[in-house]
């Protein structure tokens, strides 16, 4: 069986919401194989990673709760939903993002006629502070501080049958990043270790070099003679050569560095919140996409997920249920140049 067939096979069943023991060993067998096959050779592994497990699971159920309803996207939803409106500039943007979407027309293709579609609707997202105008009570005042939301780079992700589908997904790809995190970390280490074995060689080879060129006892005992430059680049290399040797001495043998490797695992897995979050935003906003109170514009709501990567990642995203008829069709073709006539 190929990796990407055993993901598809063993992905934890995270639709569940009571953490049970045999869900935290489904996700240690799962991470383990994502991030490294040989942990299983550390004594206790599974000891070792339960007690994180448990608490990431536990965190990835507070972060689904986060997640709003899906909200029904079909050709009047620009002028229908506030947040649709406030997400695209204009009803044609919309319409041409669901519409020319390839990942959404193949799933169309692959689901059954009756069959609802849901996706994650994902964006850039930008908050900025501006200065402009508003009204306090009568008058219009200039140079009030703003907030401006803008969104941008649309696009379509994890299509599902049903809304319950899709939070499982969102719960594997939010522990698919924690796991991606620790990988990350052991992967810096790794490179590391190789890089200092390489010195190691390369040092070394130098150092053979002097010998042949009258280096230690060679120099005043053997036929060869050696210049005051060549003692001082033997010192040097020496000198490397021994910070390169306590370095890789620090980092311990291939067992000591997968006992490591674990350590590294547990530590993202025991503290999930310090590298992925959730948030629910919600916010009033106008035609311009500034932040107004209740009464002057209408209710904006998203979700941003952030993540512990350099430079830091964050995404804006909602769950959408989406109506076929913005795929168009022999029946049903939806003229982008025309689509105002859908208002």
């Amino acid at each position: 069986m190929g990796l990407l067939d055993w993901f598809r096979q063993s992905t934890p069943k995270l639709d569940q919401t009571r953490v049970s023991s045999a869900l935290v060993d489904e996700t240690i067998d799962y991470v383990v194989k994502v991030t490294d096959a040989r942990l299983p050779l550390v004594h206790h592994y599974r000891e070792r990673l339960s007690g994180p497990v448990t608490r990431t699971l536990g965190y990835i159920n507070e972060l689904r709760d986060l997640v709003p309803a899906a909200h029904e996207v079909g050709p009047l939803s620009w002028s229908l939903d506030p947040s649709i409106r406030a997400f695209f500039a204009r009803s044609k943007d919309m319409l041409e993002t669901f519409a020319s979407c390839k990942d959404l027309r193949a799933h169309a293709a692959r689901a059954a006629v009756d069959e609802d579609i849901y996706a994650i609707l994902a964006m850039d997202f930008n908050e900025q502070r501006r200065f402009g105008t508003a009204m306090q009570g009568s008058m219009m005042v200039r140079e009030i501080p703003r907030t401006a939301f803008s969104f941008n780079k649309h696009r379509l992700r994890l299509f599902a049958p049903d809304e319950d589908t899709l939070r499982r997904a969102i719960a594997r790809r939010l522990l698919d990043e924690l796991a991606l995190i620790a990988l990350g970390t052991m992967q810096s280490e790794q490179e590391t270790r190789r890089e200092l074995e390489n010195n190691r060689q390369l040092l070394s080879a130098r150092l053979t070099t002097l010998r042949q060129r009258g280096m230690g006892m060679e120099s005043f005992l053997g036929d060869a003679g050696v210049g005051e430059g060549d003692e001082e680049e033997s010192s040097r290399l020496l000198r490397q050569l021994e910070e390169n040797e306590t370095r890789l001495a620090a980092m311990g043998n291939s067992a000591e560095a997968l006992d490591r490797q674990l350590d590294y695992l547990a530590q993202v897995l025991a503290e999930p919140m310090n590298y992925i979050s959730l948030e629910h935003r919600t916010a009033h906003l106008d035609s311009m996409n500034l932040v107004v109170d209740d009464k002057q514009g209408d209710p904006v709501e998203f979700n941003i997920a952030n993540a512990d990567r350099h430079p830091p990642w964050r995404r804006a995203f909602l769950p959408v249920r989406i109506d076929r008829a913005l795929l168009g069709g022999p029946q049903r073709k939806l003229r982008l140049d025309n689509a105002e006539r859908w208002l």
